[in-house]
């Protein structure tokens, strides 16, 4: 009979390579103090990856993988999203204490604060020439914030008070995308501030949307387990092109497209990581719910994705080191 001390001697090695095997398949691991990060953030060209941890937030490079800058006493709750501006030049984060703030990401201090909405802050996005920021708030409201002359320019609250769950200006910043628990996705003109067109593709909460570099697609997942794909080649005929389920019936809660502007990614509550390419999908598993799943930028070749995970902290994953089907 085995001995009290042995068990326990045994039960520690078995949780070791247990551990071990985690930490060596392939993955990078970024230290994070809480484990359940809701949103992520690489700059334009790949080489850094901020991510929200708690109050705080960290950046690490994605070549060496180590710590290179940290942003405190910016909020006073738990940071929900944040975003990198294209030009590198600003840091936006925003979060359960209902505060937009705005970084000098370079010099690494707080420019400024907005105390806009009454909600919490649930999802964000800098416009490609880094002159707006819009905010979208569990209060219903997308706020549109002019980031050179200092002041609100507009408000969307057409998402009848609906909790806001993703926001994504197009590419080319004349247009902004907004999704919310109502099911719906609407498609607001920068230059009047009116609705072009809403889309209604998912029955239940809208996760996540993301347009294609050139702008002639959109997807989008949600709790239906969908994945929906728009034309929008013509904004004044944009229709629904393709919608299937990503398997089984596991809420798909982010969804990303790489820079070849096919390929896209999946996150499921499940622990799925998908990539589906015209010429190879590719699939695994982890332990915990995905937040957040983005493609690594400039990497079309040797794809890689970043996840941020309810319960494992945030994970870079090679393709190489998924499971491949043609």
């Amino acid at each position: 009979m085995i001995n009290r001390t042995l068990l326990i001697l045994i039960i520690i090695l078995l949780s070791f390579c247990e551990s071990y095997s985690q930490k060596n398949n392939g993955y990078v691991y970024f230290s994070t103090v809480n484990n359940n990060i809701n949103d992520i953030c690489f700059s334009k060209e790949g080489g850094v990856l901020a991510i929200p941890d708690g109050e705080a937030i960290k950046v690490y490079s994605t070549v060496d993988h180590k710590l290179i800058n940290e942003f405190i006493n910016g909020h006073t709750n738990k940071i929900l999203t944040l975003k990198i501006s294209k030009d590198s030049s600003m840091l936006i984060s925003g979060g359960k204490d209902s505060t937009v703030v705005i970084w000098d990401f370079i010099q690494r201090r707080l420019i400024n604060k907005l105390k806009f909405h009454k909600g919490m802050i649930t999802a964000l996005d800098i416009s490609p020439d880094s002159k707006y920021v819009a905010s979208g708030s569990t209060d219903g409201e997308v706020i549109i914030y002019d980031l050179i002359e200092k002041k609100q320019i507009r408000d969307f609250n057409e998402q009848s008070k609906n909790n806001i769950t993703a926001i994504e200006f197009s590419p080319d910043g004349k247009f902004l995308a907004v999704a919310g628990i109502d099911g719906l996705i609407k498609l607001y003109d920068m230059n009047n501030g009116q609705i072009l067109t809403s889309l209604n593709g998912h029955k239940g909460w809208v996760r996540d949307i993301s347009f294609n570099n050139i702008q002639t697609k959109l997807i989008s997942c949600g709790d239906d387990s969908n994945i929906v794909m728009w034309d929008i080649s013509d904004v004044h005929n944009i229709h629904l092109q393709n919608k299937e389920k990503n398997g089984g019936f596991a809420w798909v809660l982010s969804i990303d497209y790489c820079g070849d502007n096919s390929t896209f990614a999946t996150g499921d509550i499940n622990g799925n990581v998908k990539i589906y390419s015209s010429y190879c999908d590719y699939h695994i598993k982890v332990r915990k719910p995905i937040n957040k799943i983005l493609f690594k930028p400039n990497d079309e070749v040797y794809l890689k994705v970043a996840i941020a995970t309810r319960g494992e902290g945030v994970i870079l994953i090679d393709a190489i080191n998924m499971k491949s089907k043609k």
